[in-house]
């Protein structure tokens, strides 16, 4: 209330006074909160820039040790590019890193799926080991022998197999020794040994394929003219056949299919023609067909071929899925020397599917493949074979059959101790060049493992530890 004069009475001041102190407090809490809250909001953004630090760190730590273990392998890849053997249990190297997680590096040539020395069902036409595991043709009218497992044919009718095993330095040869034989009307001479794998399943499975190869011991082009087969198949039965022909060659039902690496003298490609002009003693022609049966007849579809080639060296063919290429060691050394590719081609859709027909993953997830069996075939050439017997070493003879993987050699690291993951595959290409020092090398995936950087390798390491 006002008094006569216009001012205020007291209480009413008073009143006014106290709405302002309210006022005050009340903005004096709003900044306070207000002041709070920017505070919170700072201490989380300084927090999550300081986790963000801390990843970016870790980041930048474990791409270091990434690296380390790059350049860890890139080293053990330097080393296989010379001309250095790696035989046996393979080189160790020790590689230091600038944070002295110290690196253990291993390369190791690949291990032999096929013959392997624990199965005493594996024909062993090398013996390299001491079990006697040859080919031997007294094995009864059956013209088949369980243990090792091959059986062996011919379309010939004279009634004579000319195969023996005869040691040739400190490897065992398988010999075609009948020279004089010559061609009739119903076609060319063959002979046969129908090898079996058992239990290494196809090249299927294999996340980078596998190699079919062996070694020519005899081959010479220029006296016999004789084309020499390696043929992969199905392992089946043919019940209703001869002996002699039984578990999946010659081809005898409709849809059967066969991969087969031809060797034949360089100039010449058919077994109806003789000494072609061209023909070269030394070198060869190396061919890759897909048979296909057709009921009475074998239809053949050439996908490689490579001319003018070395016939004295390991060779054979490579598959990864559905492709294939012909692949040799012209100086025929192992894990030391290179190989020579041809281009890869495909094989049919249906030659796919039937040699990946009853494929099947085990109870450790890995995918298996139905087992296949190896045929070596010698076709005579009646226009070089006079019917005269010629000398023990105008005869064709090869030896070391054999299965691996579809290259060289595993790289391995070694971190943390006794911990050891692949890091690489590694496969030595053409010939040693002697103005570069070095082989090339081809490597199949990425140079690092499992799990990336040190950290997580020993957490894992530790946490496993603890079990």
């Amino acid at each position: 209330m006002e008094d006569g004069n216009g001012r205020k009475g007291g209480a009413s001041v008073e009143l006014e006074m106290t709405h302002m102190r309210h006022v005050q407090s009340a903005r004096g809490g709003f900044i306070l909160v207000t002041v709070l809250i920017l505070t919170a909001i700072g201490l989380l953004f300084g927090a999550g820039a300081l986790l963000l630090f801390r990843y970016q760190c870790q980041l930048r730590i474990d791409r270091q040790h990434e690296l380390e273990k790059t350049y860890a392998v890139r080293s053990a890849l330097n080393c296989i590019r010379t001309d250095v053997e790696i035989t046996g249990n393979g080189k160790a190297y020790r590689y230091y890193t600038g944070s002295e997680r110290d690196l253990g590096v291993q390369v190791k040539p690949v291990d032999q799926i096929f013959p392997d020395y624990a199965d005493e069902r594996h024909l062993d036409i090398s013996n390299s080991r001491t079990n006697e595991r040859l080919f031997s043709i007294d094995v009864g009218v059956d013209q088949y022998c369980s243990r090792p497992d091959y059986e062996y044919g011919t379309n010939s009718e004279d009634g004579g197999f000319p195969v023996e095993n005869i040691k040739s330095g400190s490897l065992w040869n398988m010999r075609f020794t009948d020279s004089a034989a010559t061609n009739t009307a119903d076609g060319p001479v063959k002979w046969w040994v129908n090898i079996g794998m058992r239990d290494t399943g196809g090249w299927i499975q294999e996340d980078y394929g596998r190699r079919y190869y062996f070694l020519p011991r005899g081959y010479v082009s220029g006296i016999t003219n004789d084309i020499i087969r390696l043929c992969l198949v199905r392992e089946t039965t043919n019940t209703s056949e001869r002996a002699g022909a039984r578990h999946g060659w010659p081809l005898s039902r409709s849809g059967e299919y066969a991969l087969v690496f031809q060797i034949s003298p360089f100039g010449i490609v058919n077994s109806d023609v003789g000494n072609a002009a061209g023909t070269d003693n030394n070198n060869a022609e190396m061919s890759i067909y897909e048979y296909r049966c057709n009921g009475s007849s074998v239809t053949k579809r050439l996908l490689v071929n490579m001319t003018n080639r070395p016939s004295l060296c390991q060779m054979g063919m490579q598959l990864a899925d559905r492709r294939i290429c012909v692949f040799y060691i012209s100086n025929d050394g192992g894990t030391s020397s290179g190989c020579t590719f041809s281009d890869c081609e495909q094989i049919s859709e249906g030659a796919y599917r039937y040699f990946s027909d009853g494929i099947w993953t085990n109870d450790y997830g890995k995918v298996i493949a139905p087992d296949l069996r190896a045929v070596f075939e010698v076709e005579a050439a009646s226009s070089s074979r006079n019917g005269t017997q010629m000398g023990p070493s105008d005869v064709d003879s090869f030896t070391d059959f054999k299965v691996t993987p579809a290259y060289q050699c595993d790289i391995f690291l070694e971190h943390p101790y006794n911990v050891t993951n692949r890091a690489t595959v590694a496969q030595k290409l053409g010939e040693y060049s002697r103005s570069g020092r070095s082989y090339t090398v081809l490597t199949y995936d990425t140079h690092g493992t499992e799990n990336r950087g040190f950290r997580r390798d020993e957490l894992e390491y530790e946490r496993n530890k603890s079990r």
